[in-house]
């Protein structure tokens, strides 16, 4: 190789570097990721949640959520309400859907009834699933509760909702039980609706009848009043009550601003 032609090699060389340097610079500028990294709380440069999956490394699959009680209570002749409290143990993960069923069976271990439904869970929330007006013509034996085709949603940091309730108490009238009280709108948002679980106890803690109602178009900083009452008495006295308050934040539609308009919920 002649020395010219080295020569003309070597600026070959150093113009390809100097235009790849250019190259990459100009993408570094004006790359939208530019920045971007696995630990910047933001999902981006291809990530599948928040600094996770893409080049990242995969994403921690959350954990199922636990069934921590279910139970049916006869309330009037072959009629039963079911009850189940289950748990979301995810600190980072919603569950935006989650399908249940209850099913019953006998003595036998056959199947006497059912009941559907479909409900959600807050990151780190224990939550009552009811049941109600379950006719059955035999009384069931046992009951298992199904968890199905769970939807999820992160959350990162998410704080929970926050609702006062006040002056709560149950009377008897009539010789029927009824549970009042207030719920204030602690939250930073116009709810369309929020639902209201009322849980009677007995001397040894153990639930002895449900019921719900909901308060609609519940405004920041309201109050509002609610009864739940049960048209049927209880074989067992009370010694104890609970009040569960409960709104979905996954679906729009339930924030509303002032003129009552869907406001998106906020992931904090």
């Amino acid at each position: 190789m002649t020395h010219y032609l080295q020569k003309q090699l070597s600026i070959l060389v150093v113009f390809f570097t100097i235009l790849l340097a250019i190259g990459v610079g100009v993408f570094l500028l004006f790359n939208p990721n530019r920045g971007a990294n696995c630990y910047d709380g933001v999902r981006n440069q291809g990530e599948e949640k928040i600094d996770c999956g893409g080049p990242c490394g995969p994403c921690p699959a959350p954990r199922q959520p636990k069934i921590i009680s279910q139970n049916s209570i006869l309330t009037i002749e072959n009629n039963y309400d079911l009850i189940a409290e289950i748990r979301n143990v995810n600190r980072d993960w919603g569950i935006e859907l989650v399908n249940y069923k209850f099913n019953l069976y006998n003595d036998d271990g056959q199947q006497i009834g059912f009941r559907e439904g479909a409900t959600y869970l807050l990151p780190e929330e224990t939550k009552y699933i009811i049941e109600q007006k379950i006719y059955l013509q035999d009384e069931p034996a046992s009951m298992v509760l199904d968890l199905q085709n769970i939807s999820w949603q992160g959350l990162k940091d998410f704080s929970e909702l926050q609702f006062r309730v006040r002056n709560a108490g149950y009377q008897v009238v009539d010789g029927k039980y009824r549970l009042t009280g207030n719920i204030e709108n602690k939250t930073n948002y116009n709810l369309d609706t929020v639902e209201i679980i009322g849980l009677l106890f007995d001397n040894n803690q153990n639930i002895i009848a449900v019921g719900k109602t909901t308060i609609n178009t519940f405004m920041i900083a309201e109050m509002r009043s609610f009864v739940i009452e049960w048209p049927y008495q209880t074989e067992k006295g009370v010694a104890n009550y609970d009040v569960k308050v409960y709104t979905n934040v996954f679906q729009d539609d339930n924030f509303m601003k002032v003129h009552a308009t869907p406001e998106k919920f906020k992931e904090h």
